[in-house]
């Protein structure tokens, strides 16, 4: 694959993964008041498919060519490992969401223990995050880490040695 097409299915993954975690949080503050029985069930369907048939691939498209493509165009900068890290909150958020889906499906409606309106700020601050490592790619020094993250200790790892 090329990167150009590689690039395009990871906007195209990103796209749908962001969008799915800025609808859900919005869906779970209008599954509070349900104006009718039935549309309680129907937001419960809807938000099990969403989660599952949609969002949750488009996640795994998203990290999957975008993975693919830090090692077909090289991209191994501070800024990329910072906006990774960003990548890894996201990925918490859509956990939690998954965990806000699954209650809704399981118990009808419970209020998650995070506000709706907290989780979809979060997910937009993120969002925003990410963009702007992706568009500004700050120059990142490692002079602002402590010193032992900067220098080996000289120490052999925990683990055992691995017969080659």
């Amino acid at each position: 694959m090329t990167a150009a097409v590689l690039k395009f299915v990871h906007i195209a993954g990103l796209a749908v993964w962001c969008a799915g975690l800025l609808m859900l949080p919005l869906l779970l503050a209008r599954a509070d008041n349900p104006v009718r029985a039935g549309e309680a069930a129907r937001m419960r369907v809807f938000a099990h498919h969403a989660y599952n048939a949609c969002i949750s691939p488009a996640a795994v498209i998203a990290t999957a060519a975008g993975g693919a493509l830090m090692f077909v165009r090289w991209l191994f900068e501070p800024w990329m490992f910072v906006k990774l890290g960003f990548i890894g909150l996201m990925v918490v958020l859509h956990t939690y969401l998954g965990h806000c889906v699954t209650r809704l499906g399981e118990t009808g409606y419970v209020r998650p223990a995070i506000p709706p309106a907290l989780l979809l700020g979060a997910g937009l601050a993120v969002m925003g995050a990410i963009l702007v490592m992706v568009l500004a790619k700050p120059p990142i020094t490692v002079d602002g880490l402590p010193l032992w993250l900067r220098v080996p200790a000289g120490r052999q790892l925990p683990l055992p040695v691995v017969p080659s």
